[in-house]
């Protein structure tokens, strides 16, 4: 079963069942959003067809290379629980201009349960970077709220940002707040420019690219990329 094949046949086949039940929670959600009649259109800029290319597609392939590399261990099991829940917080988000706050909640709830069966001595770490990562995000949300007068972060952006310091420590959310501010300024950017939008004054969701910067710093630790938070290498 190590075999690296088989290895990533079964992720990719792990995937698939993952994704399919991301993607009835996400259009389950979505779906709520427009009969509770939120000031959503309904006519989401990320199609239902595109959706489907992201959860039985993309994460399938992405659960297929995680279990290629780590092999069937409790980090594989770390690794999917982040891919599949900043996966589908980033299709919601990008849809809606929300978060799911269950998925956040049993998130950190499954993380935990984690660490105190396969880590327990990285608790701490772990706590902290929840705190230090949804206090870090609240607190920039307000200063600047107070310097535009107007709002400038999402409610749930917080809490994201936490669920993801769970994951990286605190040390980690720096990048990972770099990585997701020069992605939305580019992907974001031009994704207004298509639409003919104004820069300065269309909301663009910010939790899709604090996924992508929690995934890439991740991976990066694990892999041995940032040699300077090596101590995390085993988290």
């Amino acid at each position: 079963m190590n075999h690296p094949v088989l290895l990533l046949v079964s992720g990719i086949l792990t995937g698939l069942l993952l994704g399919f039940f991301l993607h009835r929670l996400a259009s389950d959600f979505l779906e709520q959003q427009i009969s509770e009649q939120h000031p959503w259109d309904g006519n989401p800029d990320l199609p239902s067809r595109l959706r489907q290319i992201v959860f039985l597609l993309m994460l399938p392939l992405a659960s297929g290379a995680l279990a290629a590399w780590r092999g069937w261990s409790p980090e594989l099991l770390s690794d999917l629980l982040l891919t599949g829940s900043l996966f589908v917080l980033a299709v919601i988000d990008w849809e809606s201009m929300l978060l799911d706050m269950r998925v956040v909640i049993v998130a950190i709830m499954l993380k935990s349960a984690w660490l105190f069966m396969f880590a327990i001595e990285h608790l701490q770490q772990a706590l902290t970077g929840l705190l230090v990562g949804a206090g870090l995000l609240y607190l920039l949300g307000i200063i600047y709220e107070t310097l535009r007068k107007r709002r400038g972060l999402g409610e749930g952006d917080p809490a994201l940002l936490g669920l993801i310091g769970m994951w990286v420590g605190w040390p980690g959310l720096g990048p990972v707040l770099l990585v997701a501010a020069f992605s939305g300024i580019i992907l974001g950017g031009i994704w207004l420019l298509k639409k003919n939008q104004p820069l300065l004054h269309t909301p663009v969701p910010f939790g899709p690219f604090l996924c992508l910067g929690g995934l890439l710093v991740h991976l990066l630790q694990q892999s041995g990329w940032m040699p300077w938070q090596m101590e995390l290498i085993a988290f």
